[in-house]
């Protein structure tokens, strides 16, 4: 809002013809008491969006959606000049990207370490249960093979072929073989996502690393490995906001979807979103009336 108050002033006190930003959101924000609600640029953060939307309607309140911005540089930098009233997050990314010598892994030191390190004008609403993050997976029989966390993982890393994207071992290799003594026999580059379902349950690779809320591991009957020491940083959803933009009722409701927000749910409706090719603002109404009032 304060880019687009200056740059109205400059065109009034300077007679030019405009401020000349390319800023897609300079010519959307907050206007005549309209909630602007953004995404980031992948399905799961506009499904994310069009739920935050549609609980936001239910307040009265005239909302907007701005879908798939880009970069969380961007993006942030839009909720602190009150260009976006909320966007859905998460907690790890956010914290690392605010922060990026922080240690914090568990769900509540990083959403605690957040709270210390926020800029102004920005604020955290509570965040849900719900995460999407990093998790290594096996197949049923490895998991009966007494492998259910990293900790049974890290004695028989030696026998295991990991399957992960490219930055998987410049990231984690280190981590992982302090942590749990994890030295894998092989770090197979492989594309996110279907790809690597297929590589584990073809026998290519014994563990892959997938995100807790992808639909192909309750699909394929795979096993998400316990991660007791913290590793991978929690990445809980959850609402930053445009601090003193949302009223008290708007700010409980955004709370309310949080609270019903759980992993589980939020994977449902991504499959529904990957597999059924449903559309997220129906998906969004669903979930918002399913709440109650």
């Amino acid at each position: 809002m304060r880019r687009l108050l200056g740059c109205a002033a400059a065109l009034v006190l300077l007679l030019v013809s405009g401020c000349g930003s390319q800023d897609p959101l300079q010519a959307n924000g907050n206007q005549h008491g309209t909630l602007v609600v953004g995404s980031a640029d992948f399905a799961e953060s506009e499904l994310l969006m069009q739920i935050y939307a549609e609980a936001l309607r239910t307040t009265g309140a005239d909302v907007q959606t701005r879908p798939r911005i880009g970069a969380r540089e961007f993006y942030v930098k839009a909720v602190q000049d009150g260009e976006l009233a909320v966007i859905p997050d998460y907690t790890g990314n956010l914290l690392q990207h605010l922060d990026p010598s922080s240690t914090a892994t568990e769900s509540g030191q990083v959403y605690d370490r957040l709270g210390q390190v926020l800029p102004r004008g920005l604020k955290l609403l509570d965040p849900a249960p719900a995460e999407d993050s990093d998790v290594l997976t096996v197949t049923a029989e490895t998991a009966a093979s007494g492998v259910r966390s990293m900790a049974d993982l890290g004695p028989r890393c030696g026998q295991f072929v990991l399957g992960a994207p490219a930055e998987w071992k410049t990231r984690w290799e280190a981590k992982i073989a302090q942590d749990y003594g994890c030295r894998f026999a092989e770090i197979r580059s492989i594309e996110a996502g279907t790809v690597t379902v297929d590589a584990l349950t073809g026998g290519q690779v014994q563990v892959a690393n997938l995100f807790t809320t992808s639909s192909d591991i309750p699909a394929h009957h795979l096993v998400k490995l316990a991660d007791p020491k913290h590793m991978f940083p929690a990445q809980n959803v959850v609402p930053l906001v445009h601090d003193g933009q949302l009223s008290p009722q708007q700010v409980a409701v955004l709370n309310r979807v949080s609270r019903a927000l759980t992993t589980d749910r939020l994977t449902e409706l991504d499959r529904r979103l990957e597999a059924d090719k449903a559309n997220p603002a129906d998906l969004a109404k669903e979930f918002v009336a399913s709440l109650g009032r």
